[in-house]
């Protein structure tokens, strides 16, 4: 198995690191056989990917085998905010979709114990083909079998099908909302989609909430890890 180095592992406030514990303890409580979360926004820029690598991190520290599924194949945020790069011949997540690669082609092992990822090589404009197809059906029971959990971070859920072609595949959903800027109507669209589409919604996380206000107004149950600058 190949490794792929995570170069940009940036260190969090403690009360970040908490408040992500804390959603990781909580996904814990939703059941033995919740493993495969997929984890998407409204809207872009809302820190889904941030949420989604952090997490990740911090369940492979936690003693748990975690990989991630970069499955944000129009425009991936994870290599430009993690900085690790894929040699020339290396495979990836549409090599395996596309059936020009086996899974255990496309897994890498990284530079944090525990932490796998199948990562984008390549950028394509509309892969739903793809993600309606076997390949990624089989990829998601094998995986399953292979790790204590899956994260999949996908394209926002309001934007393009993706998240919806995905969602119904994996155990649940996680939501991320920026506080006080995404739109109230632009996560009720979600909730919808998330319902007629099946999937289950394991929770919220509330990001970049100023702590310093009271009463945000973003529903009863959320994840609330504060306001953090750092890349997202």
């Amino acid at each position: 198995m190949k490794t792929l180095y995570i170069n940009n592992i940036p260190e969090l406030p403690y009360y970040v690191t908490e408040a992500l514990n804390q959603l990781r303890i909580s996904l814990g409580f939703s059941g033995e056989n919740v493993k495969t979360i997929m984890i998407t926004s409204s809207t872009p820029n809302e820190g889904k990917s941030f949420i989604t690598m952090e997490l990740w991190k911090m369940m492979a520290e936690a003693g748990n085998r975690v990989l991630v599924i970069d499955a944000d194949m129009r425009n991936s945020e994870m290599k430009s905010q993690w900085g690790f790069e894929l040699k020339s011949g290396d495979c990836g997540l549409v090599h395996v979709l596309s059936g020009r690669a086996k899974i255990k082609n496309v897994v890498y092992e990284t530079n944090i114990e525990n932490a796998y990822i199948i990562p984008v090589e390549v950028l394509i404009p509309n892969p739903i083909n793809l993600l309606e197809g076997n390949h990624f059906r089989e990829l998601m029971q094998i995986c399953r079998k292979e790790f204590d959990y899956v994260l999949i971070d996908t394209p926002p859920i309001g934007m393009v099908a993706d998240a919806l072609t995905i969602g119904p595949k994996t155990d649940g959903c996680l939501l991320v909302i920026r506080s006080a800027v995404t739109p109230k109507r632009a996560v009720e669209n979600s909730f919808n989609l998330l319902e007629r589409s099946g999937v289950p919604l394991l929770g919220m996380v509330l990001n970049r909430a100023d702590m310093a206000r009271k009463g945000n107004y973003y529903y009863n149950q959320y994840y609330n890890y504060g306001e953090y600058d750092g890349k997202r």
